[in-house]
């Protein structure tokens, strides 16, 4: 049997959908990083009756706070983090390696001054139509280059017709969603130290596996239990929908 860090919840379920939420822990009572994305990946697995990890204790490190793993410090969506997690990503590779393809959700906040920019930017590639603040979430699945390496090719995560199905199912439920634009500067799951790109590093098909990074605004989603919860119905619809067609 595999020795799993007390950090980590488990929900087991199907392994067509795997949804993650590595940035949403409850400390002391508090949620931290991305508040509530637990609460929506809980709701998805109740829900869909998929598998669904969740982080309840790393708090990701930031500022003058470093990594330490006997005091929950890490950042679970880092590659090199998440190796010091017993246990962790084993069973991400045990479910995506189980028999037919997975879809893998990372399930990710942005704060909502962000995501106004990030509506205005899109808004002036013409990638997004109304106003900035009408925009709730982005997806990213390795749109293009990394300037650490200066390789301009895109790194996809996922086929782009499963993203604008996705996108625009989202979109029709209520989360007005958009595929990153490829040339910002972040939200794109094109860094390869990330899990998004993880599969890519381990040599999978699209027809095995496609990782989603979703990227979803506080007001409205996840600024009360009850609206993570109304989050997770709008997800929940958007990708049965998109798995149907």
């Amino acid at each position: 049997m595999t020795k799993t860090s007390d950090g980590i919840r488990y929900l087991t379920g199907t392994s067509n959908i795997l949804v993650i939420a590595p940035h949403g822990p409850l400390i002391k009572g508090s949620y931290q990083n991305d508040i509530r994305t637990g609460i929506i990946a809980e709701g998805l697995h109740q829900q869909l009756g998929c598998y669904a990890i969740i982080n309840d204790n790393y708090f990701k490190p930031k500022g003058e706070i470093k990594k330490d793993a006997s005091r929950y410090l890490l950042d679970v969506f880092r590659v090199d983090h998440a190796r010091k997690v017993p246990g962790y990503l084993e069973k991400i590779r045990e479910t995506v390696e189980c028999a037919g393809k997975t879809i893998v959700i990372w399930i990710h906040g942005i704060a909502d001054d962000v995501a106004v920019t990030q509506g205005q930017l899109h808004g002036e590639q013409n990638l997004f139509i109304g106003k900035a603040s009408d925009l709730h979430a982005l997806i990213g699945f390795g749109q293009g280059g990394n300037p650490k390496t200066g390789n301009q090719e895109d790194q996809l995560s996922a086929r782009p017709a499963t993203v604008e199905a996705l996108a625009f199912q989202l979109s029709s439920y209520g989360m007005t969603t958009v595929p990153t634009w490829r040339e910002g500067g972040n939200f794109r799951g094109r860094d390869t130290k990330r899990l998004n790109q993880w599969f890519n590093k381990l040599g999978h098909s699209f027809d095995t596996v496609e990782s989603i990074q979703l990227e979803i605004k506080e007001k409205g989603f996840r600024d009360s239990d009850t609206n993570a919860c109304k989050t997770s119905h709008i997800i929940a619809r958007a990708l049965t929908e998109t798995l149907r067609n």
